[in-house]
């Protein structure tokens, strides 16, 4: 079992980089898998409400001080930080509005999944994704307009409902199911990380072959492009961390911060782009894509193996913060 973990899990940012390259150079195998992209992710969310720690996620909800700041840091952060590196590296360009775009969209799923693997607040992460999946349609269209100077269509009805397709359904049965059958958390949490992992690589392996074409068309400004979004992400996510820190966050909060922060819902962000912007922006916000899902499982993996201090002494920090609110 700890084998089986170790191949799968504690090496995603190896995986995650063989599937998307396999993807790109041989999309004839993989572009099918697009249809399964959905489902997988919601299975990952199921997998999430079924260890999901429930207290915690109470004590959340009635005290949602935490990831209503944590929602608001994520969206001033990742937009501060977006303007500037896309200037510096394209000026004012198609591939320009592919970098704002990936970071004026809601987190991502897999900032989530990356909360379970690296040891993070499960509960925080998912509250404050479900922040943003609300709050998103109404501030990426305004975000837009003000950055850029252009609308994007975005139709609020569809997307909130894909998200409750995909994210709060699946993570409700989850939750659901513990509460009913208390026995299948302590069943299925040892396994957690190796079924999520290989939902993800189908997740991976699918964007890459659709993406291949776009991705192969323009190899001259894949360097830069590629550079660009990765210091974009990790600036992201060391001020998100550090964020974390400066409201009073516990180690597990903060490392959710983290990639909540850093990791941003950029399959959203390829679509409005492309569709708004031209395929150069698109391409841009593709690549946010690629180097988020291996960079956030980076840290994720590099997470689990960091312990964090004993439980006991976070209710403890938590308690007194929670009082104090």
């Amino acid at each position: 079992m700890r084998l089986a973990t170790i191949l799968i899990a504690r090496i995603m940012p190896v995986w995650i980089i063989v599937f998307a390259i396999w993807g790109v150079f041989s999309p004839e195998l993989f572009r099918s898998w697009d249809i399964a992209t959905g489902p997988a992710l919601g299975f990952v969310l199921f997998i999430m409400g079924l260890t999901l720690d429930k207290n915690r996620l109470g004590i959340l909800l009635k005290h949602p001080k935490v990831p209503l700041l944590g929602s608001f840091g994520k969206w001033i952060i990742a937009t501060v930080i977006s303007i500037p590196i896309g200037l510096l590296f394209f000026g004012f360009s198609e591939l320009f509005y592919g970098i704002i775009m990936a970071g004026i969209v809601p987190s991502g799923t897999s900032a989530n999944l990356n909360s379970l693997i690296g040891r993070g607040d499960l509960a925080l992460s998912i509250t404050m994704s479900a922040v943003d999946t609300l709050i998103g349609p109404l501030l990426t269209p305004l975000l837009a307009k003000w950055i850029i100077g252009s609308t994007v269509h975005f139709e609020y009805m569809p997307f909130l409902w894909k998200m409750i397709k995909i994210v709060f359904l699946p993570l409700l049965f989850g939750i659901a199911l513990q509460y009913f059958l208390p026995k299948s958390n302590k069943f299925i949490k040892p396994y957690a990380p190796i079924i999520s992992a290989m939902s993800l690589y189908v997740v991976v392996a699918g964007i890459a072959a659709n993406a291949s074409k776009p991705l192969l068309a323009h190899t001259s400004i894949l360097p830069s492009l590629f550079l660009c979004v990765s210091i974009q992400i990790i600036l992201q996510m060391i001020l998100g961390y550090w964020y974390g820190k400066w409201i009073g966050c516990t180690e597990a909060e903060c490392r959710s911060m983290l990639f909540e922060v850093g990791i941003c819902n950029s399959a959203l962000a390829t679509v409005l782009a492309n569709d708004t912007f031209g395929p150069l922006a698109g391409l841009a916000a593709m690549a946010n894509m690629v180097c988020n899902l291996t960079l956030g499982s980076l840290m994720g993996v590099i997470f689990s193996y960091i312990p964090i201090r004993p439980k006991s002494q976070q209710n403890i920090e938590a308690n007194d913060k929670v009082s104090s609110m």
